[in-house]
């Protein structure tokens, strides 16, 4: 692993994604992350990290959340919701070559109730591999193992813009095949993962906000790394085969879809129906059905990122592409670039990040009106207005602009204030801000000041 300097250094925050972490062995004999090379032979070593934040919302209209999955987004005036965490972390390394690792993170945003972020047996396999059994970080994006690590990142947060969507999927239950090969002061990690997972996606776009159970299945990627002396370049691929979300709404839609369906088919026996008609209300009862579970989706995450140090100045940039394959959903591209030059202690930086929605609609035109009777229409409209909401609310579109600084003013230890100017396209669509009513004031300013810490 590469050694930055002291401010922009990522290597204490890269090892502490990889330890354990136990809640409930707090008071085990332990030693803080960065002394783990000199543990003297203790199988037991215990670390964490933390952040307390404060986050300012200008927003009347609109709150703000860093992933889909936090039950209070940040709205108008101060809260700690946004930022707040506490992670930590046991591992055990009974042999040389096995070590099993827990983590739990505790968010302000999600009442502090303790979540299990990783519960894996890691074994080395000798020449360069390694096996990570159990459940894990996500591998999705460039950084979406070390989103919760406030150290860890040079800003506050990843950008929401394009994390958003990731931060969800915050674990990864399988297994994940390691290969590094070391080249002098270079080194080169292939990874293949798969698995799954499941997790509450809070809809809250909604008054009162809405849940519903997430289920991702058949989840295969793979990612390439190459860590040079002041370069690390970062490309992942993530397929998903199943992209299931439940929720008492969507059984309704569902009741809704198949009740209709069946009056159409229904109709189709009139005999005194003409048969071009009668073959037109068979289309339209299939595409109703067709409709079903709308917001089941196939998504692949694509991810290219950089991370690069030139004497006082860092350069990270991402690409990102998602493709739901589910045109309610919609595919998406994006990219985060951050730039900052250090000055002793201090460093301040600028971040542009975007999302921009790339893919038609979904075609809802087999909710028109037949005409031929008034109470299938009436039912028709109303399903044809809830998809039609449901569409501006799945539009995660936007860009932000953000300044900070960063003051890594004691050891392992970092004061940040930052300014986010967050906006989405237009005021019916609420990109990933939680809007309850539309329109709204898509205009969204953020001011952050976090203390985050390693340990």
């Amino acid at each position: 692993m590469r050694t930055r300097p002291k401010q922009h250094r990522r290597p204490a925050a890269w090892a502490l994604v990889s330890l354990g972490l136990s809640l409930s062995l707090a008071g085990a004999r332990t030693y803080a992350a960065e002394e783990s090379n000199d543990n003297r032979g203790n199988p037991l070593r215990f670390s964490g990290f933390a952040t307390l934040g404060l986050t300012h919302n200008d927003n009347a209209t609109a709150g703000a959340v860093t992933s889909f999955s936090q039950l209070k987004p940040v709205y108008q005036g101060w809260s700690a919701n946004m930022d707040t965490v506490l992670g930590l972390q046991l591992e055990w390394q009974p042999l040389n070559s096995t070590t099993f690792q827990v983590q739990g993170v505790a968010r302000a945003g999600e009442d502090m109730q303790p979540r299990l972020r990783i519960a894996a047996l890691r074994q080395q396999l000798g020449q360069g591999l390694s096996l990570n059994l159990g459940r894990m970080r996500s591998p999705l994006f460039f950084d979406s193992s070390i989103a919760e690590i406030g150290y860890a990142n040079l800003t506050v947060r990843p950008s929401p813009t394009i994390y958003g969507v990731i931060n969800s999927v915050a674990s990864l239950d399988g297994a994940d095949l390691q290969w590094r090969l070391n080249l002098g002061d270079a080194s080169l990690l292939a990874q293949v993962f798969g698995g799954r997972y499941d997790y509450t996606h809070r809809f809250n776009n909604f008054s009162p906000a809405l849940s519903a159970d997430a289920s991702l299945r058949g989840l295969l990627g793979f990612s390439l790394s190459a860590n040079l002396q002041d370069l690390t370049l970062r490309v992942s691929r993530t397929e998903i085969d199943r992209y299931v979300l439940r929720s008492d709404q969507v059984t309704q839609i569902n009741t809704g879809l198949t009740q209709l369906s069946g009056a159409l088919q229904q109709m189709t026996l009139n005999p005194m129906l003409p048969p071009a008609m009668a073959a037109a209300l068979q289309a339209k009862a299939q595409g109703l059905d067709a409709l079903r579970n709308p917001f089941d989706n196939r998504p692949i995450y694509t991810s290219v990122g950089l991370d690069g140090n030139w004497q006082r100045w860092r350069l990270l940039a991402e690409l990102t592409w998602m493709d739901p394959r589910n045109d309610l959903v919609g595919r998406g591209t994006g990219y985060s670039l951050t730039l900052a030059r250090s000055f002793g202690d201090f460093t301040p930086y600028l971040n542009v990040a975007q999302l921009k929605r790339s893919s038609a609609k979904l075609n809802t035109s087999t909710l028109a009106p037949t005409g031929l009777n008034p109470q299938l229409d009436a039912g028709l409209s109303q399903l044809q207005q809830g998809f039609d909401q449901a569409q501006q609310f799945a539009d995660i579109s936007s860009r932000s602009l953000s300044f900070g600084l960063r003051w890594d003013w004691r050891e392992n230890m970092a004061i940040k204030t930052q300014l986010d100017l967050v906006r989405t396209p237009n005021a019916n669509t609420p990109g990933p801000l939680a809007v309850p009513k539309l329109p709204f004031d898509n205009k969204l300013q953020l001011f952050s000041v976090t203390l985050d810490a390693v340990f």
